[in-house]
């Protein structure tokens, strides 16, 4: 942070310059917990419940930072669920545009269950911390491992992701004949 100038309303001009160089990184953490249902048949995956505790430090904006997780969370979930960029056998991609790239809608997503937890940090004044990349983070590898978790029954223990209809479908198929 630099310099910041506004003028009064009395005409006055206010001045203030300032430099802060913090000491390290600050390190948000949380956990993530994700309820999915698999159809054996089509290999479709329903999220039925998403749980997501962060903490980012003191909040600043609580209603912002809920804004941030959910809207990382459904990112989160879309990449794990249908969102990949893909190539053909010549390196042209095959997901040029939005009717061959799977994005995820609102009704494909449950309520999501986010929980704050304020842990100040001392590297900063304000003792806040990161929380644009939380819901992301979390999301992506608790939905993952909720889908393996789901197949663990069939013997499937890894899928690649994004973990599409088609590869839980032929994962199961794999699995049974094996």
């Amino acid at each position: 942070m630099k310099l910041y100038e506004a003028s009064s309303t009395k005409g006055i001009d206010l001045f203030a310059e300032v430099d802060f160089n913090p000491d390290g990184s600050t390190y948000p953490f949380g956990a993530h917990l994700a309820v999915v249902e698999v159809d054996s048949e089509t290999g479709k995956v329903s999220i039925l419940r998403m749980i997501a505790v962060d903490d980012a430090g003191r909040l600043l904006n609580p209603l912002l930072a809920e804004g941030q997780v959910q809207g990382g969370l459904g990112q989160g979930i879309a990449q794990a669920l249908l969102e990949e960029v893909a190539y053909d056998e010549y390196g042209n991609p095959t997901t040029s545009n939005f009717s061959d790239y799977g994005v995820i809608s609102a009704t494909e997503l449950p309520l999501f269950e986010v929980f704050h937890t304020q842990t100040p940090t001392p590297r900063n004044p304000l003792g806040a911390k990161g929380i644009g990349e939380s819901g992301t983070i979390g999301s992506t590898p608790a939905v993952w491992n909720a889908v393996i978790d789901a197949l663990s029954v069939f013997g499937v223990t890894t899928i690649e992701m994004p973990t599409t209809p088609m590869r839980v479908w032929q994962a199961i198929s794999t699995a049974k004949k094996n």
